[in-house]
């Protein structure tokens, strides 16, 4: 490995230029020598890719990808990757754009490769992800519930500085979480791209699932969370997002995790309906729901969203 590997991080914007612009400067004020920003973004309106036009003028290390539509998280994080490993990087950094990084992300998550000879072609690196407005954990690695299937945060609300521990100390989880995964160009020749069709949602717990997904025991990354939905962390959904996490979590748990038999009852008649009473809130986002489910049961390709 080269003293300063070369590193892609994808951010996604859409209509959030003040998110984007704030983690971009974070991203920089690392003083990072070797970094390319790819901002890609999912069909913002005009004032809005201006300014991201402008602030790749302004930067060098930052390029604009336009998709002139809503591609989703996983395509538009693909469409990055794609740029990035043309841009000869060495390794990928997929991050939410409603986030700001600690000065020595870069170096941490490089030293964990280093020093702990992680496997390159299977290992995605996280770390202790906080909350933006104070220094509780949002998230140090994700997992299901034993039967219930219901992916849980590891560690979420607990203060920061209960867990965290110097130096490079690495803790596995069963899965990473798409805020913040960094991984080697190698993993994505053996490992491919994002599923496409779960569009977001559980798009993270598919892609670092069977990997070794590790979490550096530092708080190198703060969330600004549910900004980009612009729910400001309420737990309400919208129709749209209802459909998409009803669906895509019968994907995921019945076709690609492949739970039990006795585990899918539960999830069809209890867990599933956790989630309704969790994030549901009015008549018509509980028809999206439902709608969600039945596609996820019947195989249904997620449409295109504008």
């Amino acid at each position: 490995m080269s003293l300063f590997p070369k590193v892609a991080v994808v951010l996604i914007n859409r209509n959030g230029y003040a998110l984007t612009e704030a983690c971009v400067q974070s991203l920089l004020a690392t003083g990072y020598s070797n970094q390319l920003i790819i901002i890609v973004d999912n069909g913002s309106q005009p004032k809005d890719l201006d300014q991201l036009t402008a602030l790749a003028r302004r930067e060098s290390a930052v390029v604009v990808a336009p998709l002139g539509y809503n591609a989703g998280f996983t395509k538009a994080n693909n469409e990055g990757i794609r740029l990035g490993l043309a841009q000869n990087a060495d390794f990928l950094w997929v991050l939410n754009n409603d986030t700001e990084v600690r000065a020595d992300a870069f170096t941490l998550s490089l030293q964990a490769f280093a020093e702990h000879l992680l496997d390159r072609q299977r290992t995605i690196v996280s770390s202790i992800i906080t909350y933006a407005d104070n220094d509780n954990i949002w998230c140090n690695g994700l997992r299901d519930m034993a039967w219930f299937n219901f992916p849980r945060s590891v560690d979420k609300g607990r203060p920061a500085a209960e867990v965290a521990r110097p130096g490079v100390v690495l803790q596995a989880a069963p899965y990473s979480v798409g805020c913040s995964m960094f991984f080697a160009r190698e993993f994505v020749a053996a490992h491919g791209l994002m599923d496409e069709d779960f569009f977001i949602y559980y798009d993270d717990l598919d892609y670092s699932l069977g990997c070794h997904n590790v979490f550096i025991q530092q708080p190198l990354v703060r969330h600004k969370v549910s900004s980009t939905s612009g729910n400001k962390g309420s737990a309400r959904f919208t129709a749209f997002q209802a459909y998409l996490f009803a669906k895509n979590g019968i994907h995921y748990y019945f076709r690609r995790k492949k739970i039990s038999f006795v585990e899918k009852i539960i999830y069809l008649g209890f867990t599933n309906w956790v989630f309704v009473l969790l994030y549901v809130r009015d008549f018509g986002t509980l028809r999206a729901h439902l709608r969600g489910l039945w596609a996820g049961l019947t195989g249904q390709k997620t449409p295109q969203f504008n």
